[in-house]
């Protein structure tokens, strides 16, 4: 994909800027080594399936059979609705894959609670995933 053209992620149109990217980069930089122990992959802007017009979260965390085991979006503020919803699609597909939404100009995380069958967020509380050692947010740091 050239630089000029349609972005296509969950609802980043135009490209993402700079801070997005930084979070982006910083998270994998944090959580690879840990991931990959586990024998999972994190691949960024992947299509969520083998069909590659599928939806691409900016970051997804498979499992050896591709399968999807947690979805990471990174957005600004105004964007966090819109990007819940794309994730609420996701989560119909995907009943049991992780996911999370970073919100990086105000640094809040949110994460959908299966069992409560709602997103919280990092205002209120420590967000954790399956298949990390700290608190999701301090990956983004």
């Amino acid at each position: 994909m050239g630089l000029l053209d349609n972005y296509s992620g969950i609802g980043m149109s135009p490209r993402p800027k700079w801070q997005h990217q930084i979070a982006m980069s910083n998270f994998i930089a944090n959580a690879s080594r840990e991931i990959r122990r586990k024998g999972l992959l994190i691949l960024t802007e992947a299509t969520v399936t083998n069909n590659w017009d599928d939806l691409a979260p900016d970051l997804v965390i498979f499992d050896k059979l591709f399968n999807p085991v947690s979805i990471i979006e990174i957005t600004r503020t105004e964007q966090v609705n819109a990007i819940i919803d794309k994730c609420d699609e996701l989560i119909e597909r995907f009943p049991y894959s992780e996911y999370f939404v970073y919100d990086y100009e105000n640094k809040i995380l949110y994460m959908f609670d299966v069992q409560a069958d709602r997103w919280q967020s990092s205002d209120d509380f420590e967000l954790w995933s399956s298949y990390l050692s700290k608190p999701v947010i301090e990956y983004f740091q």
